[in-house]
């Protein structure tokens, strides 16, 4: 024998007096069925919404931003190659251009930048920036996010001077492509744009060094402390203007 026990408002149940069970009925369990259902679909669009808007967006290519006009006024993240010489870190906001890594010629779809945040001290020529911005129809992104990815390249110290023999003999060097050794000095690294990108050393601490001129990617390993093996000749001012930055083997 069964009796139908109403539960509060919104369910009914039938009891079977015989097991002792109370079991809901078909009505009952397809509202909740149907309950469940919307409050899934709405966790779902919370997810994606601040997915769209937050620091998960999509991380696209610069053909792609540029390809499809739904883009256009979207927060979007993109990654590509900074092109040398669209920069300058004097200005405010910093505007550049970013180029797909496959464009190596630079012929291609190219994004402006306008960057408001801290400049990363690896920012430069041929580094991989991805900023995170609203884009707009003219083809630039108001980023206020950025981070940049230099691979770091390793290279034998062999044939390269200390910092104290190329030092040593500086007036005849100048204008002549060497390579040079030496530890990046602690406190010394500086964003891309100034005179100096930062200093070498003998070794930690030693009273001999170099001031380094760079306008590339620091690659990601090159800190302080780190040894660095560099490409490039002294300039006028006694600074070694540098086209290549390896880690020592």
């Amino acid at each position: 024998m069964e009796r139908v026990i109403p539960l509060g408002s919104t369910c009914v149940c039938q009891f079977d007096e015989e097991s002792g069970e109370a079991r809901m009925n078909k009505r009952a369990r397809n509202r909740l069925i149907g309950i469940t259902a919307i409050v899934l679909i709405a966790i779902a669009a919370i997810f994606a919404t601040v997915g769209m808007r937050g620091g998960s967006a999509y991380n696209m290519t610069v053909k792609e931003a540029t390809s499809d006009q739904s883009n256009v006024g979207k927060r979007i993240k993109v990654g590509g190659v900074v092109v040398a010489g669209s920069w300058d870190k004097k200005s405010n906001p910093m505007t550049f251009k970013i180029r797909d890594e496959d464009d190596e010629n630079s012929t291609g779809k190219q994004l402006t930048i306008v960057y408001s945040g801290a400049v990363p001290s690896t920012f430069g020529d041929g580094v991989t920036a991805i900023v995170t911005g609203e884009l707009d129809g003219s083809g630039t992104i108001k980023a206020g996010e950025m981070i940049t990815k230099c691979p770091s390249k390793y290279e034998s110290a062999t044939g390269a001077y200390s910092v104290t023999d190329l030092k040593k003999k500086s007036d005849a060097m100048k204008g002549i492509p060497v390579k040079v050794q030496g530890v990046i000095k602690a406190g010394s690294i500086n964003p891309p744009g100034g005179a100096v990108r930062f200093i070498i050393q003998n070794a930690k601490g030693s009273a001999d060094e170099l001031n380094i001129a760079f306008d590339g990617g620091m690659p990601d390993e090159a800190k302080e402390g780190t040894t660095v093996i560099l490409t490039g000749k002294l300039n006028d001012a006694g600074a070694f203007e540098t086209t290549n930055i390896s880690l020592a083997k």
